[in-house]
């Protein structure tokens, strides 16, 4: 059984126990991740949301959350989001190319929201089953303040190959 599956089993059973495994693994994979506060707050079909907080790691010299980690966690929760559908036991995945709009500014810890449409995600499944190896979508993804505020939002271009 590969873990993504051992970790949707769990997911039955407890929701929360899910998340943590999910942000132990992100952490695992990406050191970065457990070094900026990674976590892994909610997962469904249709939505990931992951949080860094604000902190002396994540914090730049004018007291708000570092670009690079404001990126990070949009990029690793979109991640999560697509590795769900998209296991990384039958596919590689890398992004190409990516584009931030940058709205407020991160003082407090920020959220990342990865909400794909629906026709995005069949659309990229069924791109991969016509043309057999190589498929690639734009994925966006909202970064919130803990007041709700939208801070960024960005989108990335994700390329899978069958792998």
């Amino acid at each position: 059984m590969f873990a993504l599956e051992m970790v949707e089993k769990v997911r039955q059973v407890s929701p929360g126990a899910a998340n943590a495994l999910t942000t132990l693994a992100v952490k695992n994979i990406v050191p970065l991740a457990a070094a900026m506060g990674y976590r892994v707050d909610e997962v469904t079909d249709a939505r990931v949301r992951a949080t860094v907080p604000l902190n002396r790691k994540t914090k730049n010299h004018v007291g708000s959350v570092y670009l690079g980690a404001q990126v990070t966690v949009m990029e690793l929760t979109m991640g999560v989001m697509l590795f769900r559908r998209f296991p990384p036991s039958q596919y590689k995945l890398l992004v190409n190319r990516m584009e931030v709009v940058f709205h407020a500014k991160a003082k407090s810890a920020v959220s990342a929201v990865c909400e794909p449409p629906e026709e995005v995600l069949a659309g990229l499944a069924s791109a991969l089953k016509a043309k057999g190896d190589k498929a690639e979508a734009w994925i966006p993804v909202q970064l919130l303040g803990t007041d709700g505020q939208r801070v960024a939002e960005a989108r990335f271009l994700a390329v899978f190959k069958r792998g």
